[in-house]
């Protein structure tokens, strides 16, 4: 229910009246408005009148006090937004009943609420990184401040620091309770699995795995430690892993896959790893779990280009020619790659018609599944039959004639 103005014309003018009216719906029309009560002409009322009315209905239905926007003082206001929305896919993902499930199996007399810490230092990696000292302060100016269960929670970062700790201890079956769940609540593809390193530095000395290593921070002369992560296609974290300082991408390899495999029971995959992890040992222990793989491989361009327009390179695939190239599989996207090459080229070098027309060779050649690469060949020669020797040489291709 709720109060309206109501027109009535009549031969002497338009009357407005105060009404209570409700919305129904009838079968057959949809919906529409009925009137309740008629309180009379709005004319005859006065804000006196209109306050007892609304002080009346408070009185009888025993509605706390209410009031305006505009008398209300805003003393202090807390984040809670983003808040919200993360605790919920906390809550939905039934992290926090895991949590203390896990922890208190394998660890006995915990004093504090283990959960609850991981959880604010989630939510806030979520809504605004922070240390976990910053994360403590950042509690106190958000909406867990007032909630019931947090209100009274310590926020010495000390406890923050003993979650971690207590949690690493689980860390092996959280990470496939958490694998399951992301399958269930998302339908997470792990047809494709991304793996990458990345290293950390530090200037404490008490790290028992800190090492001097190669630095992506350019930081060689701290010891650091080395992160690895396995996500999904769309990106959700599966497995980390935290290596020593002095640990090379390639040597970490094996010990991931096993581990898909045989913990996180992925029959089938195609791992996606970069330039540094590969050697033979690697491929072939992929190849061994029944996995395909996708690996970048660090080649002077010079030999790739060679290769790619060499005429015998079927004839000489298997012999001594390519040899140093290393090269185990013939999967490589001849067709694509000379075409991407050659159409970004000749943009740069502003040769419009060329362009057009490799514009619409790449839309031809791309539906055709069975096109071969020296058939590619002969319409590059063709395309670049008019343009500098200097330009072909950047698309790898030189020109004889």
């Amino acid at each position: 229910m709720f109060p309206r103005v109501a027109k009535s014309e009549k031969k002497s003018g338009i009357y407005e009246y105060l009404v209570i009216s409700e919305s129904i719906h009838i079968k057959g029309k949809g919906s529409t408005t009925r009137n309740i009560a008629n309180l009379g002409n709005i004319k005859k009322f006065n804000t006196n009148d209109i306050e007892g009315l609304i002080d009346g209905l408070i009185r009888i239905f025993n509605v706390e006090k209410y009031g305006l926007t505009e008398d209300v003082n805003i003393v202090e206001s807390l984040e809670h937004g983003s808040i919200i929305f993360w605790k919920k896919l906390w809550d939905i993902m039934g992290l926090t009943t895991t949590i203390k499930k896990l922890v208190s199996k394998n660890q006995s007399r915990i004093k504090i609420d283990v959960a609850k810490y991981i959880e604010l230092m989630v939510i806030n990696r979520c809504a605004e990184p922070l240390s976990k000292l910053g994360a403590t302060r950042w509690t106190e100016r958000t909406c867990y401040k007032t909630m019931d269960g947090y209100k009274d929670l310590s926020l010495d970062v000390e406890y923050f620091y003993r979650s971690m700790d207590y949690l690493l201890k689980v860390k092996e079956e959280l990470e496939y309770i958490l694998y399951e769940k992301l399958k269930t609540l998302f339908s997470i593809n792990v047809k494709l699995t991304f793996y990458d390193i990345t290293s950390s530095f530090f200037y404490t000395e008490n790290c028992s795995i800190g090492e001097l290593g190669y630095s992506r921070d350019k930081r060689s002369d701290r010891e650091q430690i080395v992160i690895g992560v396995v996500t999904s296609y769309e990106g959700y974290p599966i497995k980390h892993y935290v290596f020593e300082g002095n640990t090379k991408d390639e040597k970490t390899v094996i010990e991931v896959v096993k581990k898909l495999k045989d913990e996180f029971k992925i029959k089938e995959t195609t791992f996606v790893g970069d330039r540094g992890m590969i050697t033979k040992l690697n491929l072939e222990t992929i190849e061994k779990e029944g996995f395909d793989y996708i690996m970048g491989v660090k080649f002077r361009q010079s030999e790739i280009y060679e290769m790619l327009f060499d005429e015998d390179l079927d004839k000489d695939w298997n012999g001594k020619k390519y040899k140093k190239l290393k090269i185990q599989e013939k999967s490589i996207l001849v067709k694509d790659f000379l075409l991407w090459k050659t159409q970004k080229i000749l943009k740069e070098e502003d040769i419009p018609k060329i362009d057009e027309k490799l514009e619409k060779l790449i839309k031809e050649l791309l539906n055709d599944d069975k096109i071969e690469y020296k058939e590619v060949k002969s319409i590059l020669k063709e395309q670049t039959a008019s343009i500098t020797l200097k330009t072909c040489r950047k698309i790898g291709y030189i020109r004889t004639s």
